[in-house]
């Protein structure tokens, strides 16, 4: 280091900026930066804007394929063809820091930006699923988190009304205090109509829309306050975060701006503020932007230009359009009444150029900002090569004595209970009668307005399967997410992902990081799926006796597909009493990673389930051409608390029971409770059981009896494990009691 330099040593340290990167920011500029302009590079080289300390490792990801139209990283959301001239928008982001401190504000506030991420683009929001972690359920602050994030989510439901179709809640003591709060968003658009980020054609203009900007996230001057690393956790104002009505009356507007062909580009505006979109916008357009500050509608007087640029004031996009079509744009706005300000202007200088009365205060070149193509790109360092456990043998630990009981005692952890009280909390007025509410599938359904097709969607991550081996665990979510929408009759299309992990600067977190990238990326190559985008969140953590730990790692990965004959979809529903219940793959003598693993032998941290890649893929094509030829009744994946939780989810819906026999060469325990992957479970009418078995026996895929539908009992090994509705009330009833402190 050349000590002769003059840095502001402390200016760079408030603002998150090594000194190395000061130096940098130099280089660029030729000289030495305002406060003004080191405070948006701090912000616009955050991991939040920039990806710095994941980009590298996400350009491993497959994003190409041939309905793909737009790749993760490219936009603020991906897109895919669907066919008949329509697209389906998706995007999964997390909004974990703000939901930690202000659950209830903070998992609305969540989902109007991922869904501003999704209606920005021209694209009707369709529907929402949600992936959940809390802590230890015998904490009370787990309770109140879960219960105020519901809360938010049913808010932002209700407020905007996009039904909540899916998701997944678990609960563990690696997320006490840390919770992971992620929403996948799905939209459907005409092709024609899509609409990209975008700002360019020499002389176009740009405007804000939407709320009134105000001081939200401004904590004051940030070389007295500091900033957090993660963007993210900046405050905002609790009447913004509540006022829902805005974002809706914002999508209609743009909508309508849609509709009339009357825009080059939009832009959602997020954490980075209003220069973090025009960064956006210019480094897609490859053009600069000049930008002034005194025509942007404002709440709150005497703004300076710093507070205009930075503030996170929600419910704002920057819109592009040719200055002809200026008038017509303003009509159509203060009809819905949505305020309307011309801030700048194309040009061709690569360069962000911002001014106000007058007074140039920043000048910036666009490709160095953001996930511009030199922006700072890092390798952190990375822990040791992992340990990995042994592999727990099942006959290592004692085997149980009485089985019901076991059933009794695994009924008690939230994380195999039915989550019908939170499903309840959702949707239904909104939803109706739809395919999805009237008996439950593997995937959540879509249906479309246009033509007979739906979408499936699904979001899918044992914490679990993480404990140990990330890269496994990461490979088995995949799998899981695709077999959720095979089971449903659909065809996988995409994968949208959040990869919830720790501090990036912790070689531990960041090897939990790659090695769950690795893992995800060699799952979707095999697999030949696509990632069409994502999110980062770093910084999860908790403190446990004074020590700062990570959460456990959390890849969430959410699926979308395509069923192209709604009325041919599958559930998971037993419907008739002797039908019989076969079991598709084999069971293995193997409980690592289950449930029953950590409730009835106390054991936290094991390997990750059986896996094999290669006999998942030809089990998709075996369901597929099983439902295709219509030899089901109901088709339900095996996944978490085993068999026997999977069974009782296929009994539940209409309350019939099943009679089953378990394999004489697989300990009961593993049959019954171990959550080997790449097992379905079909029920089949007695006039197909042949049909069935000769359709097996051709496509060579192993499979097994288990037994048959009965009227309402639950058999095992001819011992009785109750009557469905005394199995339903306990099922069904966990988590209400959890939520109500009975239990």
């Amino acid at each position: 280091m050349n000590k002769n330099k003059n840095y502001p040593v402390e200016d760079i340290q408030l603002l998150s900026l090594s000194e190395e990167e000061y130096e940098r920011i130099q280089e660029i500029l030729g000289r030495r930066p305002n406060k003004l302009e080191l405070e948006i590079f701090s912000i616009l080289w955050s991991e939040h804007a920039s990806y710095k300390n994941s980009r590298k490792w996400l350009q491993k990801l497959p994003t190409k394929a041939r309905h793909v139209m737009v790749e993760a990283g490219k936009e603020s959301a991906g897109v895919v063809d669907i066919g008949d001239g329509e697209v389906v928008v998706v995007k999964l982001e997390s909004h974990n820091h703000p939901c930690a401190v202000q659950p209830r504000l903070g998992a609305s506030t969540g989902m109007r930006v991922v869904n501003r991420d999704i209606f920005s683009m021209g694209a009707k929001p369709v529907a929402l699923l949600n992936s959940l972690r809390f802590g230890d359920s015998v904490r009370d602050t787990a309770r109140w988190l879960f219960e105020e994030v519901v809360k938010g989510i049913s808010d932002f439901e209700q407020g905007f009304g996009i039904p909540v179709i899916g998701g997944e809640v678990f609960f563990n003591e690696a997320y006490n205090t840390s919770p992971i709060v992620n929403t996948m968003s799905i939209g459907v658009a005409q092709k024609k109509e899509l609409l990209f980020g975008v700002a360019k054609g020499e002389g176009n203009l740009v405007a804000v829309i939407g709320v009134p900007t105000g001081k939200d996230g401004i904590t004051g001057d940030a070389f007295d306050s500091g900033l957090i690393p993660d963007a993210e956790t900046k405050s905002i104002s609790f009447d913004q975060m509540r006022d829902i009505q805005s974002e809706v009356n914002l999508y209609k507007a743009h909508q309508k701006l849609v509709q009339e062909n009357l825009l080059v580009g939009s832009q959602t505006i997020g954490g980075q503020g209003i220069i973090g979109a025009l960064a956006e916008m210019a480094m897609r357009g490859n053009s600069g932007i000049d930008f002034w500050a005194d025509d942007v509608p404002l709440r709150e007087k005497d703004m300076s230009l710093r507070e205009i640029l930075i503030s996170q004031t929600w419910g704002r996009l920057l819109i592009c359009f040719s200055p002809k079509d200026e008038d017509k744009i303003h009509s159509i706005l203060k009809k819905h009444k949505i305020t309307f300000g011309v801030i700048g202007k194309v040009d061709n200088s690569g360069k962000l150029k911002g001014s106000k009365d007058g007074n140039v205060e920043v000048e910036l070149p666009v490709k160095f900002l953001g996930l511009g193509e030199f922006s700072p790109v890092y390798e952190r360092a990375v822990a040791s090569q992992r340990e990995l456990p042994e592999f727990i043998k099942v006959d290592d630990l004692p085997e149980p004595d009485h089985y019901p009981a076991v059933v009794d005692k695994m009924f008690k952890s939230l994380n195999v209970s039915s989550k019908k009280w939170l499903t309840q909390k959702f949707s239904k007025k909104i939803y109706g009668e739809a395919a999805s509410s009237r008996y439950p599938s593997d995937g959540g359904i879509i249906e479309l307005e246009s033509d007979d097709k739906a979408l499936v969607a699904t979001v899918d991550s044992n914490p679990a399967y993480f404990t140990s081996d990330p890269y496994n665990g990461a490979r088995i979510s995949v799998a899981e997410a695709i077999r959720n929408i095979v089971c449903a009759g659909g065809t996988p299309l995409a994968i949208s992902d959040c990869l919830n992990f720790g501090n990036p600067y912790d070689p531990s977190a960041y090897s939990d990081f790659t090695e769950a990238v690795k893992g995800l990326s060699d799952a979707c190559k095999f697999f030949d799926l696509p990632v069409v985008s994502g999110n980062v969140s770093f910084y999860n953590q908790r403190s446990v006796e004074g020590q700062i730990i990570p959460v456990l790692p959390t890849p969430v990965i959410g699926a979308v597909g395509l069923i192209n004959d709604v009325g041919k979809h599958t559930t998971l529903s037993f419907k008739h009493k002797g039908d019989m219940i076969f079991l598709l793959g084999r069971s293995r003598n193997d409980i690592n990673g289950s449930e029953y693993l950590r409730i009835i032998h106390g054991i936290e941290k094991s390997l990750p389930p059986y896996f094999n890649p290669e006999e998942e893929k030809k089990l998709f094509v075996v369901i597929r051409d099983m439902i295709e030829s219509g030899l089901v009744r109901s088709v339900h994946d095996v996944s978490n608390g085993g068999l026997f939780f999977s069974l009782l989810e296929c009994a539940i819906p209409m309350e019939y029971g099943f009679d089953i026999t378990t394999d004489a060469e697989i300990r009961r325990d593993a049959f019954l409770f171990g959550e080997a992957q790449g097992r379905v479970i079909v029920s089949v009418s007695p006039e197909k059981q042949d049909d069935f078995v000769d359709f097996m026996v051709e496509k060579e895929q192993a499979f097994s009896v288990l037994g048959h539908v009965t009227r309402g009992e639950i058999r095992i090994d001819d011992e009785s494990y109750g009557f469905v509705k005394e199995l339903k009330s306990k099922f069904e009833s966990r988590l209400k009691w959890w939520v109500e402190g009975k239990y």
